[in-house]
This record gives structure tokens, sequence and C-alpha cells, in this order.
């Protein structure tokens, strides 16, 4: 395996294989911030109640596993476990844009603009 690869905008994987400080407390802060659009989302009406909770169900697992993961390391997450964690947190944000009818629109339209095939708010 080749351990030059990039693993984070300026650190290489051989050279710091863990997320200390300030980026840390950058992914809980990011994943409250998600948390925080799916409250305004909901008091919007902009998705249904059972939506707004289950997302807030995967917010508060991802915010966990991020505090756990840092807890055990001294206030360090492995950059495999951060990297994961930035995976999770990006599916839930984008959960939350298909879910608001706010997600991106991709392709000629015949899909309904909607990446994967036709996937979109009511997809």
């Amino acid at each position: 395996m080749d351990n030059s690869y990039t693993a984070s905008i300026g650190q290489e994987q051989g050279v710091d294989k863990d997320i200390t400080g300030p980026r840390v407390t950058a992914l809980i802060n990011q994943i409250q911030g998600v948390d925080q659009g799916i409250t305004a989302a909901s008091k919007k009406n902009k998705i249904e109640p059972a939506v707004a909770q289950g997302l807030h169900a995967r917010a508060a697992h991802i915010n966990q596993a991020a505090k756990r993961t840092a807890a055990a390391g001294h206030g360090t997450i492995p950059t495999p476990q951060y990297q994961e964690l930035l995976h999770q947190l990006d599916d839930l944000s984008q959960k939350l844009r298909a879910e608001t009818g706010s997600a991106f629109l991709i392709g000629n339209g015949a899909d309904g603009g909607y990446y994967p095939n036709g996937y979109g708010p009511n997809g």
C-alpha cells in the first residue's frame, strides 16, 4: 500500500495518522450544524417529524462516535475513522437536502435531475 496518498488537505497518510485538536472540534461543530439544520427544517415544516427524528438520531450517533473515538485517542481520531465520520456526516447532510427538496440537480433532467437515477425528495 502506498502510504504517501493524501489523507486530507496538507497531510500525508504516512506522516500523520491522527486527526487532532481544531479538526476534531471542527468535525463536532459540523455535526452540530447539520443537527441544527434538521431542527430548522422541521420548524419550517420542510420535513415530517418522523423524518426529523430519524435524521436527529443519525446526527447523534455520528456525534457520539466522534466524541468516543476522540476520547479513546486522548483528543485524536485516526485518519481512517475521521474520514469515515466525515463520510457519514456528508451522507446525512445530503439526506437532509434531499428531504427538504434542496438536493443538487445533476444531469439533463430526464431522471428528475437527481443522482442516482430519479432519487430526490419524493423518490
